[in-house]
């Protein structure tokens, strides 16, 4: 089935979290602050002996910017619940950005790890390494007949959600999202925009991931997910064939013409680069455009996102912003 390793063509990246509680504490809305720094105290203890610790920094949440704190919620290394915390809060940041652990959002600890591609196996062991770790410390809030119990009961039993993030221009353009969103619906998955429920789906990025996390086994639910993405990055390519067959012309020019204007534009906006760089992308996808690295267009569209882009650039103009951008892209495509 697989044409592209870890279907990264398709499959930007994806992300494994877990929620936990701990026993015996009230949960963050309830907390005092007294025991919210307990809580993170202990967190950041439990990686004293472990070689992890070495690769990660602590976040004091309310110790940084409203800029900060929109530049990292770009990356989905926090949320915006996060930011929202009335106890203190903190997240626990890997040096590569592959792992993020939130304590104190809407549960004590959400644990995350992500992986390029469609590649839930590595990103879900390296979870499940972290929760034992922080075990040996901490006994989670765990019930008999309902699993692991959770601020949100649409979270509860595994507490995992797995997600991926999906390019699907064809479905897009052909006027497909709202099928693709029942035919999730049926499969016990949800589809979002690029930031989660709520936001909308800028350059063609969705997010797939599971719905249900209780009554069945975190193996079942990868699984499934696994299954959803597979099928829909294969119905992506089905899609994408025909609206090249169809409209070979059109969607020449629109490719070509996307990479004309981000090869050679001397300022780019946010949503402009967004679009471009899928159209770019989906020419790749197709053919038209070649000798591409799509991982580092990615990296570079995501790393010249607005409050990203403003932490390397204190006090720059809006224009001055675009200018860069439209830098950052052009080096992503030597």
């Amino acid at each position: 089935m697989k044409s592209h390793t870890n279907e990264i063509d398709i499959a930007v990246s994806t992300r494994i979290r877990l929620a936990r509680n701990i026993s015996g504490i009230p949960y963050p809305r309830k907390m005092t602050k007294t025991q919210a720094q307990e809580l993170i105290d202990t967190v950041w203890s439990a990686f004293d002996n472990s070689p992890l610790k070495n690769e990660l920094r602590k976040i004091e949440i309310g110790a940084i910017s409203d800029l900060e704190k929109k530049a990292l919620i770009e990356k989905h290394l926090i949320s915006s619940e996060l930011c929202a915390s009335k106890v203190p809060s903190v997240a626990i940041i890997s040096n590569d950005e592959k792992i993020s652990l939130m304590v104190n959002e809407e549960d004590h600890l959400r644990i995350q790890v992500f992986a390029d591609g469609l590649d839930s196996d590595s990103a879900y062991d390296t979870a499940k390494k972290i929760e034992t770790l922080l075990s040996e410390k901490l006994t989670f809030d765990c019930d008999k007949e309902f699993g692991y119990l959770t601020s949100c009961p649409t979270n509860a039993g595994t507490g995992l959600r797995a997600s991926v993030m999906l390019h699907l221009p064809a479905i897009s353009t052909l006027g497909q999202v709202n099928p693709l969103l029942k035919w999730a619906a049926n499969l016990g998955m949800t589809v979002r925009g690029l930031y989660g429920e709520g936001s909308r789906a800028s350059g063609a990025l969705f997010q797939l991931s599971n719905q249900i996390t209780m009554g069945t086994s975190e193996e079942d639910i990868l699984s499934r997910f696994n299954a959803a993405a597979c099928s829909l990055i294969s119905e992506e390519r089905r899609l994408s064939a025909q609206l090249f067959e169809k409209n070979e012309y059109e969607m020449k020019d629109k490719c070509l013409r996307s990479l004309g204007i981000l090869k050679n534009a001397y300022m780019i906006s946010s949503s402009e680069a967004m679009n471009l760089v899928s159209n770019v992308c989906m020419g790749a996808n197709a053919g038209i455009i070649k000798d591409i690295d799509l991982a580092n267009l990615r990296r570079g569209m995501f790393s010249s996102m607005p409050a990203t882009l403003s932490m390397t650039m204190e006090k720059a103009s809006p224009q001055d912003r675009d200018v860069k951008r439209a830098q950052i892209l052009q080096g992503a495509l030597q």
